[in-house]
Formats: structure tokens, C-alpha cells, sequence
């Protein structure tokens, strides 16, 4: 008789947790392939630009970024205007970049980067960062600037004088990083930077002294014909300030005195000149309104003087390119010129020291308001077929219009040399018609003289007129 298989208690329990490990497992599976299809269209924890996103769908999370409030922050200066959309296109690739970095549990901070176009940047540069810049200068118009150390040269030896702190914005700093944000970020907010001044002790006050010691020892030279002035800047700098950025200030009155002084031993300008007339006579010519000679400009000479101490190495200059007026290194008129002498009613005309001209004239008076100036003068220009207008002389006021064939003005209030074809030609050289004749301060000429005159005669040649 077969013998009947028995079925265990212990053998049950096996086969109903194999059951339960299987079911589990079969879950489990179920579970994995729902979390990953989840987080295949989420985000896994993560912030873009600060912004929580966890759990959110590119296009969810696009929305909250592009409707989120503009950061604030007593620290930063967030620009108004300056917030540009994010696509959800750019969002979808920060998920897959999320959610493929294997980190389930950790939040990630993410940035949306590299989003700006051309038109919104030139739009952040052009008319944003002015008004960026007028705002970081309002705040610092209640603030304290910060003071640079400074490198002094005084009595003969050089100091360092201490920074000092400030409270104002750091410019620079700040609007270095707007340019940088401006390519790059959704929204421009730009961190709060203290300017900080150069301490006593840097590299930079370092070499700034080294720098204004180079200075001291330069010489300028300037040359004057065969003769060179030399400066050397010790000499002829009182005091002297450098600044980190490579500017100076200087106290150049010693210099200014300098100049002045060889101003006045070479000047022609303004001064009367040794003059020997026609006759072999020698004159003292007067000043008065004379326009003829040379004068250094001696702001402008020490100006380039103290930017030639700047540059490394000797440096020269010639004066002629710091002078104005005419008749630069000349002592006297010169061998071209124009004679007039008013005693004798008689002009001349001379090409380097020989007469090549002369003729009897007729002149203004020797006193009054139509009379001829005395002086040396050039001639300002030359013009053929001019009309002279002015006011007659004689109590009614009466204007006039003289037309001439031949004018060279040597006054800038309209006297100069000119035929008179309205003359009698006895009256030229006849003193004694003078009084009759006489013009309104021009020199008349001869018309049949007039034309030789104007052929020697050039535009800035001087002349001499003399009683």
C-alpha cells in the first residue's frame, strides 16, 4: 500500500514568502519605472538663477523664472529694464542636464547663461549703464570718497602721504561687472563694491616714487637758433604731487619766472625797435599800436616743458613752435620792408637791405582822429579792385566808399597802403597839402606808382612808419 506525502508547516511558509518577495519586487520594478518616468519630464531638487524648480516641467519652470519679482538686496543694485525670457527650449536643457547628473536627493543650483542677443545687450550697454552710472553717482553724492596715497617732492626730498577710507561705490568695479553680466545674465544685479584706496605701503605707491624720482632728474632743453636753454626739472619745480594713476601736479612758479625772464630779454612785440631811416638816420621806432615782432607764449612753452619731464629721456624742444607774432629770432625789421616817412611824405620799399622802390606819398594827419599810426605794422594781406568804407571826418558824419585797384591794409582797423586816384597829383610829397588833402590815415599812392609797389611787396612784410 503506497504511503501518503505529507505537507509540512515550515514548507508553507517558505512558499508564501517567496510569494511576498516576489510580489515585491514586481512593485518595486513598477515603482523604479514610475520614478524615472516622472522625473524624465521634472525636475529633480534643483534652483536656476535661485529660483526653486523641484518637481516642475521646463515649461512650469520657465513661467515661474520669467514671472518671478526682480531681485533685491540692501547689497546689490538690481537694474530695472534689465530682464530678459528665458525659452522653455533653454529650460528643457537645464532638466536633462539636472536630472542626468545622478544626484536624486541634493539640490543643484543651475544658471540659465548665454541667452542675450545683440539687440538686448547694445540695448543693456547703450541705455542702461548711463542711467546704471548716474545711479552709483547719486549714491555717492552722500558718501565719502576714498583718498588715494599720494607720493610729495618737497625742500629737496619726496614723502608719502597716508590713504584714507571712504563709503563711496567703487565706479570702476561695479560697471566692469554690469558689461560682464550684461552679455550673459537674464537680469543685471550688480553687487555693492566699497572703492578702497591705494595704501602707502603697495607696489603701486611704490613705483609711482620711483617714477616722480626719475622725474626730478630729467633736463629739458630748448633750443633757440644756435643757442639751447637747458631745464632741469629739480631746478625748476618747487613742489611736485604724483598720484597712483600717473598724473602730477606741480608748483611751477619758479619755472613761469624763468620763462618770463627770457621772455623779456628776447620779445620783439610790443617793444620799440633801433631803426635806420632812409636818410642814415637812426630812430627809436614807437610802440603805440605797432603789430609787428615776436613774443614767446609762455603758458604754452612751460606747459609742454613740465610734459616733456613726464617722458623718459632728454627731451627737446624749439622754441619757435611755442612763439607767435612775426619776425621770430630777429632782433630788428629786417632787410624786406616798407618804409613811410611821414616829415618828408616819402615811401620806400627795400628787398633784403637794397632799395628797389620809392615814391612821394600823401598820409592822414599827424594828430587827430584821421591820424596815421607810428609804429612798425605788416601787412595783413593783399586784395585788388577793394572798396574803403568808412565815416568822413568833417561834423556831418557822412560815409564814403573809395574804390582802389591796389590794397594792402597793414592795420586791423582798416589802415594801409593804397592808390588814391582822387588826389591831385601835386599833392603827393607836399607836406603843406596835408592839411587839405590829407586821407583818413592811409597811405595814398600815385596811381602810376602803385602797381611797382604791390610787386615787391609781400602778405606779412613789415612796416615802418615814422615821424
Amino acid at each position: 500500500m503506497a504511503r501518503k506525502r505529507r505537507t509540512t508547516k515550515h514548507s508553507a511558509t517558505k512558499k508564501w514568502v517567496l510569494i511576498g518577495l516576489i510580489a515585491l519586487i514586481v512593485v518595486g520594478a513598477g515603482g523604479a519605472v514610475g520614478y524615472v518616468s516622472y522625473y524624465n519630464q521634472r525636475f529633480k531638487p534643483a534652483k536656476i538663477n535661485g529660483i526653486t524648480v523641484t518637481n516642475m516641467t521646463a515649461s512650469q519652470a520657465a513661467d515661474k523664472i520669467n514671472n518671478s519679482d526682480s531681485t533685491t538686496s540692501s547689497n546689490t543694485i538690481a537694474v530695472s529694464k534689465s530682464k530678459i525670457n528665458v525659452s522653455t527650449a533653454t529650460v528643457n536643457k537645464l532638466l536633462q542636464k539636472r536630472n542626468n547628473d545622478g544626484h536624486a536627493l541634493e539640490t543643484v543650483s543651475l544658471k540659465v547663461a548665454n541667452t542675450v542677443s545683440a539687440s538686448d545687450y547694445n540695448y543693456r550697454i547703450n541705455t542702461l549703464l548711463p542711467a546704471f552710472k548716474s545711479e552709483i553717482e547719486t549714491i555717492n553724492a552722500n558718501r565719502t570718497t576714498p583718498v588715494n596715497a599720494k607720493v610729495t617732492y618737497a625742500d629737496g626730498k619726496t614723502t608719502v602721504t597716508k590713504s584714507q577710507n571712504g563709503t563711496a561705490l567703487d565706479e570702476a568695479t561695479m560697471v566692469k561687472s554690469f558689461k560682464e553680466q550684461a552679455k550673459t545674465d537674464l537680469e543685471i544685479d550688480v553687487k555693492k563694491t566699497i572703492d578702497t584706496p591705494v595704501k602707502a605701503d603697495s607696489s603701486a605707491i611704490k613705483t609711482t616714487e620711483t617714477n616722480l624720482k626719475s622725474l626730478l632728474n630729467r633736463t629739458v632743453n630748448v633750443t633757440y637758433g644756435s643757442t639751447t636753454w637747458h631745464f632741469k626739472a629739480s631746478d625748476y619745480l618747487k613742489s611736485v604731487t604724483a598720484s597712483v594713476d600717473g598724473k602730477y601736479t606741480y608748483d611751477s612758479s619758479t619755472l613761469a619766472t624763468e620763462i618770463a625772464k627770457l621772455a623779456n630779454e628776447h620779445d620783439t612785440k610790443g617793444k620799440s625797435f633801433s631803426y635806420k631811416t632812409h636818410s642814415g638816420t637812426t630812430i627809436k621806432t614807437k610802440v603805440g599800436s605797432s603789430t609787428y615782432g615776436w613774443s614767446i607764449e609762455q603758458t604754452k612753452l612751460k606747459t609742454a616743458i613740465l610734459a616733456a619731464f613726464e617722458k623718459s629721456g632728454t627731451q627737446t624742444l624749439n622754441l619757435k613752435n611755442y612763439v607767435s607774432g612775426l619776425g621770430y629770432g630777429k632782433s630788428g625789421v629786417g632787410g624786406t620792408r616798407v618804409e613811410v616817412d611821414l616829415k618828408t611824405l616819402e615811401e620806400y620799399a627795400y628787398v633784403n637791405n637794397k632799395l628797389v622802390f620809392s615814391t612821394p606819398v600823401m598820409s592822414g594827419t599827424v594828430t587827430g582822429s584821421d591820424k596815421t599810426p607810428q609804429g612798425v605794422f605788416y601787412v595783413l594781406y593783399k586784395q585788388r579792385n577793394a572798396t574803403l568804407r568808412g565815416e568822413n571826418d568833417n561834423g556831418t558824419s557822412t560815409s564814403y566808399a573809395s574804390k582802389v585797384k591796389y590794397w594792402m591794409p597793414f592795420t586791423e582797423d582798416g589802415v594801409g597802403l593804397h592808390d588814391s586816384s582822387w588826389q591831385p597829383s601835386s599833392v603827393y610829397g607836399n607836406v603843406s597839402d596835408r592839411s587839405e588833402y590829407h586821407s583818413h590815415g592811409c597811405i595814398n599812392n600815385p596811381p602810376s606808382k602803385i602797381k611797382a609797389l604791390w610787386e615787391v611787396v609781400s602778405t606779412n612784410e613789415p612796416v615802418v612808419v615814422y615821424y
